[in-house]
C-alpha cells in the first residue's frame, strides 16, 4: 500500500484498472474507449474537429434532436476529481497537498504513464502539451500578442496567476520528491506539463458536487471543500459554449447526462452553455471570446483589507438592525432578516471552473446595457462604507437599516466622495489601456489576438460609456462658471471662496494668502500645494465672521453678512464637530466636553495622508503666514487672539474630512487637474435655510 502521495507519484507502474481497459490497437480510439466503459453518444451526435473549434459534438442526422434528447452521458467512474482519485486511487491516503494541485498531479502522470494510463484514449483526444498553440489562453501568449491585453485588467490576471501556479509547481515537485529534484525528475515533471494539466482543468472541468455522493446519494455528507472540487468529464467537456444554448444537467448515483432543451437542426454544433461570463474570463479560463458579449464587464476590486472592513460593518449594522427590528416588534413571530443576505453580497467574476482557493478580495463590475450602465449589487453601498467620515459613521451607525437606491438617495458628501472615487478609478483604468496605443498593429494578425482586441475594445467602450455618464453628473453638481450664480452650489472650490465671502473677510482672506502662498490665484495656490493652507484659512475666517456678525462690533451688517448656507455649515460642523478643551479655553470657555472631536482617522481611496507632513509643522506654518499678513494689516478680523493653532486645527481637520477630491473630467478638456474640494453637508437642515437671518 502506498503511504503517502510522493509515493503513489513516483510509481509510474500501471495503475489499478477501474474499468475496463482496451486492446492497444484500439487505445487511440475514444469513442470506442467510452462506449466500452460505460458512456453514451446519442447515435445522431458524431465527434469531429476543425481548426477553429477544436474537437467538437456535431449532429449527424437527417431529423437533428429534439428537446429533451440526450446528446452524451458519462459515468462517474470516467472522471477525473479529486475525490475519485483520493477515493480510487490513493487508498483514501490524506495528502499535505491541496485537492486541486493533486489533481494536476494525477493528470501529468496520465500523460508520463502514455498507454499505460486508463485515460490514455481521452488523454489522445484533448490538447497536447509542449505545443504552444495547444491553446489561446494568456499564459500561452507571446509578445505581439501580450500587446493587446497591456494595461488591462487581464494582464493582471495572467500575470497573477502564472506566479501562483509557479509556485504550486514549485512547492509540489519538493514535496514529491522530498527535496531531491533531480535533473533527471525535471525532464519527466515539467513546468511546462504542469501548466498544460492546469489549463486542461480550468477550460475542461465543471464543478461536479453530485458525482460525489454516488455511493449513498446523501447530499448532506458532502464537505465544504469536496463540494467545490472541479471534475474532468471525458465527452461532456466536448461540447462547446454558446450562451443562448439551452441545455440540461442530469445527475444520478451512476453518471452524468447532458440533455437538449430546444431542437438541434442536422448539421448543427451541439453546444453547452456554460452560464453569463465575459471575455475576460472566457480568454483567461478556455482561450476565446465572444463578439457582442451581453456578459462582459469591468472588473473593479476591493483590497483583502478593505473587504474585510467592509464586511465587518455591514456585519454590525446588521447584528444592530435585526437587533432594533426584534426590540421594536417582539411579539411578532417572525424571525430577524440577515440584512448582509439580503441586500446580497458583492458578485465575484470567477470561473467556475477555476481549482485556486479564492481570494481574499471582493471582486465587483461595471457593465453596459445599451447606452446604460450598472454596477454589481452592492458595491455603490459598500464603496460608501469604505469612504464614510467619523461623522457619517456614526449617523448611519445610529440610523435604521434601509435598502434604498444609492442614486435616489439625495447629494451628500459621501455620495459626492463615492462618485469622485469610482470615476478616477474608472479613469485610470482607462489611461492603464491607452497608453499602450501606440505599441499596437493596425489590426490583429491570429486569432488569439483577434479575441484580445475584442476584450480590449470592449472594455474601451464600457470605460467610456461609464465615464461619459458619472462626468455629466458630476458638471450637474459643480458650478465651474464663475459667471453664473454659485450661491446655490454647495461643492466649493477654491474659486468660490474668492467670490462669495463675506466682503469684510474677503481682502483679510486675500491678504494671507498672498503671505502664505505669494499668490492669490487658484490654480497657483493648488500647484504649489497650498489646497488645505486656503481652505482652512477660509473656514477660520468664515468662523471669525460669524463671531463678529454674531457681536455686531461696530460693523454694518451688509459688510458682516454671511451667506445662509454658509451659516448653516457653521452651525452643522459646530455640533459634529465640538471644540476640545483648549479651544474653549482660548475662546474664555472654560467647560469641558466629553465628546470633544478626536480627528478619528477614515479610509479614503484617493488622498494620501502619509504625504500630508507631521501636523503640528502644518499648523504652525499656517499661523506664521495670518501672522506675517496681520503684520502688514492689523485690522484685519485675522487679527484675532481666538484664532489659534487650535482652531486653525479644527478648521484643518473638517476641511480634509469633508472634502474631496475632484477629478479632472475629461483628458483633453480644459478642466484642470484632480482637486480637492469641500461640501457643504447640512445633514437634513437644509429646509432651515429659507428661514436664516
Amino acid at each position: 500500500m502506498l503511504q503517502n502521495l510522493a509515493e503513489w507519484l513516483l510509481d509510474l507502474s500501471d495503475s489499478a484498472n477501474t474499468f475496463s481497459q482496451l486492446t492497444a490497437a484500439a487505445s487511440d480510439n475514444f469513442e470506442l474507449w467510452f462506449l466500452s466503459n460505460g458512456g453514451y453518444i446519442n447515435p445522431a451526435i458524431e465527434i469531429t474537429s476543425s481548426t477553429s473549434d477544436g474537437t467538437f459534438l456535431r449532429v449527424d442526422g437527417d431529423e437533428g434532436l429534439l428537446p429533451g434528447a440526450e446528446i452524451i452521458s458519462c459515468p462517474h467512474k470516467l472522471t477525473i476529481s479529486w475525490p475519485s482519485i483520493r477515493k480510487h486511487h490513493l487508498n483514501n491516503v490524506s495528502s499535505t497537498m491541496k485537492p486541486h494541485v493533486a489533481t494536476r498531479l494525477f493528470l501529468m502522470k496520465q500523460y508520463i504513464l502514455r498507454e499505460r494510463s486508463p485515460w490514455w484514449p481521452y488523454i489522445k483526444i484533448i490538447p497536447q502539451p509542449y505545443q504552444n498553440d495547444a491553446f489561446n489562453t494568456p499564459l500561452y501568449y507571446n509578445a505581439s500578442e501580450m500587446a493587446w491585453i497591456r494595461g488591462t485588467n487581464l494582464e493582471y490576471a495572467r500575470q497573477v496567476r502564472e506566479d501562483a501556479w509557479r509556485k504550486e509547481y514549485d512547492d509540489a515537485m519538493q514535496e514529491t520528491f522530498r527535496n531531491n529534484f533531480t535533473t533527471e525528475h525535471g525532464q519527466i515533471w515539467t513546468w511546462e506539463l504542469y501548466l498544460w494539466a492546469a489549463t486542461i482543468m480550468t477550460s475542461r472541468s465543471f464543478p461536479g458536487p453530485a458525482l460525489l455522493n454516488r455511493d449513498n446519494g446523501d447530499k448532506s455528507s458532502v464537505s465544504t471543500s469536496d463540494n467545490r472540487s472541479p471534475a474532468i468529464m471525458p465527452g461532456l467537456d466536448l461540447l462547446n459554449h454558446n450562451p443562448s444554448a439551452q441545455v440540461a444537467w442530469l445527475w444520478d448515483l451512476n453518471s452524468c447526462t447532458i440533455k437538449t432543451d430546444e431542437i438541434i437542426c442536422p448539421g448543427s454544433q451541439a453546444w453547452n452553455n456554460y452560464g453569463p461570463k465575459s471575455n475576460a474570463e472566457l480568454i483567461m479560463g478556455y482561450g476565446f471570446s465572444l463578439p457582442n458579449n451581453q456578459a462582459d464587464h469591468f472588473s473593479i476590486a476591493f483590497s483583502p483589507a478593505l473587504s474585510a472592513y467592509i464586511r465587518s460593518v455591514k456585519a454590525l449594522r446588521s447584528a444592530m438592525g435585526s437587533k432594533a427590528e426584534h426590540e421594536g416588534d417582539a411579539n411578532s413571530g417572525v424571525e430577524n432578516e440577515d440584512l448582509t443576505m439580503k441586500n446580497g453580497q458583492p458578485l465575484e467574476s470567477v470561473d467556475i471552473t477555476e481549482t485556486e482557493e479564492p481570494a481574499e478580495k471582493e471582486i465587483h463590475w461595471v457593465s453596459t446595457l445599451k447606452s446604460d450602465y450598472e454596477f454589481s449589487p452592492c458595491f455603490l453601498a459598500d464603496f460608501a462604507i469604505a469612504v464614510e467620515n467619523h461623522r457619517e459613521r456614526v449617523k448611519v451607525d445610529n440610523s435604521p437599516p434601509g435598502n434604498g437606491n444609492f442614486w435616489d438617495s439625495p447629494l451628500s458628501r459621501n455620495k459626492l466622495h463615492v462618485i469622485c472615487a469610482v470615476f478616477m478609478i474608472l479613469q485610470k483604468g482607462q489611461a492603464a489601456i491607452k497608453k499602450h496605443d501606440e505599441d499596437l498593429p493596425q489590426c490583429p494578425q491570429n486569432v488569439r489576438q483577434i479575441d484580445a482586441a475584442r476584450y480590449r475594445r470592449s472594455q474601451l467602450q464600457i470605460l467610456e460609456t461609464v465615464l461619459s455618464s458619472l462626468g455629466g453628473k458630476l458638471k450637474s453638481y459643480v458650478g465651474f462658471d464663475m459667471s453664473s450664480d454659485t450661491k446655490s452650489i454647495r461643492i466649493i472650490r477654491l474659486e468660490h471662496t474668492l467670490i462669495n465671502s463675506p466682503q469684510r473677510m474677503l481682502k483679510d482672506f486675500r491678504n494671507v494668502l498672498k503671505a502664505g502662498m505669494s499668490s492669490r490665484d487658484p490654480r497657483r495656490i493648488r500647484q504649489r500645494g497650498g489646497t488645505d493652507f486656503a481652505f482652512t484659512v477660509w473656514l477660520c475666517g468664515l468662523w471669525a465672521s460669524q463671531g463678529m456678525q454674531n457681536d455686531q462690533q461696530g460693523m454694518s451688517h451688509a459688510d458682516a453678512e454671511i451667506e445662509p448656507r454658509f451659516l448653516l455649515w457653521l452651525q452643522f460642523l459646530s455640533k459634529e464637530y465640538p471644540e476640545n478643551a483648549e479651544i474653549k479655553q482660548a475662546n474664555g470657555n472654560t467647560e469641558t466636553d466629553n465628546h470633544a472631536m478626536d480627528g478619528t482617522e477614515w479610509f479614503d481611496p484617493i488622498r494620501n495622508k502619509e504625504a500630508e507632513g507631521d501636523l503640528s509643522l502644518v499648523i504652525a506654518s499656517y499661523l506664521d503666514a495670518i501672522r506675517l499678513a496681520v503684520a502688514k494689516h492689523p485690522q484685519s478680523l485675522y487679527n484675532d487672539p481666538k484664532i489659534t493653532a487650535n482652531r486653525l486645527q479644527w478648521c484643518l481637520n473638517i476641511v480634509r474630512l469633508e472634502g474631496v477630491w475632484y477629478p479632472k473630467l475629461q483628458e483633453d478638456g480644459q478642466e484642470e487637474e484632480d482637486e480637492w474640494m469641500l461640501f457643504l453637508d447640512f445633514n437634513g437642515t437644509e429646509r432651515k435655510e429659507n428661514h436664516s437671518p
